[in-house]
């Protein structure tokens, strides 16, 4: 089965409903011999329909439905108890009635931050400025989080495949998509280090100015939707660009260096020859190399990805 046809079939397969993503909210809740209390953001609620309605009124784009309370501390007179990561929300509903609830792993709520005075909303370690924005991050992991067939797909090399294994056996969407595609981007630096090594190369550094380099160029080729390279092999900063359906993307990689071997094994074939977007990928397991960023960015249904490296 063309590889195209099979990643498409996998995701119609594996994709759950994503029509509520859950909004976390944190409040705390203190006793005392005779009551309790609640308390938001500063403001003290003797009923828990009060804080309720609070919410609900300051955050109008978000369902009823969708909102959750994680209670984050209890206090009784000196006592604190810190109950931040007990994985538990209260769900209220219409009717006033509630309970606490755990989320199953691949449902990832949208969470409501305060920080130096600013409203933030984390999805699985990454901040936004907008629920909208953080909203469908969170649909992607529920979508993609249960996809755990990418071995499928890795080329025909064998020891390409097992560093792709030392490095990926244990991370997916969900792992991998983590503070905006960070956990991609050095699990990527780990399996470059790891080839380069079989060429006795000293590891390659991670440049946070190349980062935002490649970062501006994956945006503008998926907006786009024409990947586009910087350099030539001639030049001092290089570049490799990809699209890839978000899930599959811990095989980039492994994918171009299957092709590098590939390539080298058929250095007579003019078939074989790299893409423009990846022919310049040889360089990154060179010793004229020392230096890469990496850009990852998610633009509708895909990602785009951008190595620069000098």
């Amino acid at each position: 089965m063309n590889l195209s046809i099979f990643t498409i079939v996998l995701i119609y397969f594996v994709s759950p409903s994503h029509e509520n993503v859950y909004f976390s909210v944190p409040f705390y809740q203190h006793f005392n011999s005779r009551s309790s209390t609640y308390e938001y953001r500063g403001k003290i609620f003797s009923k828990l329909k009060n804080l309720i309605r609070t919410v609900s009124l300051e955050f109008p784009e978000v369902p009823y439905k969708s909102i959750l309370f994680k209670r984050e501390f209890i206090t009784y007179e000196n006592r604190v108890n810190d109950t931040r990561s007990d994985h538990r929300y209260l769900q209220v509903k219409i009717n006033g009635k509630s309970r606490y609830i755990t989320l199953p792993s691949n449902q990832v709520p949208v969470e409501f931050v305060m920080h130096n005075g600013r409203k933030y909303f984390f999805c699985n370690r990454s901040p936004f400025k907008t629920y909208k924005e953080a909203k469908i991050y969170s649909e992607h992991i529920e979508k993609y989080s249960s996809l755990r067939s990418q071995h499928r797909l890795l080329g025909k090399y064998p020891i390409a495949s097992r560093i792709w294994r030392n490095i990926w056996a244990d991370c997916f969407y969900k792992c991998f998509s983590q503070n905006h595609f960070r956990e991609l981007k050095m699990r990527f630096l780990r399996e470059l280090g790891m080839i380069r090594n079989i060429f006795h190369q000293f590891p390659i550094r991670y440049n946070e100015n190349l980062e935002v380099i490649a970062h501006h160029h994956a945006s503008t080729n998926a907006k786009a939707n024409k990947l586009l390279v910087v350099g030539t092999e001639n030049s001092k900063v290089h570049e490799v660009a990809a699209f890839t359906s978000p899930p599959f993307a811990s095989l980039l990689i492994n994918k171009f260096y299957n092709a590098l071997l590939e390539e080298q094994k058929h250095t007579n074939n003019n078939i074989l020859k790299s893409k423009k977007e990846s022919r310049q990928f040889y360089l990154l397991l060179s010793t004229r190399i020392s230096d890469v960023g990496i850009g990852v960015i998610l633009y509708e249904n895909k990602l785009s990805i951008v190595l620069t490296f000098k």
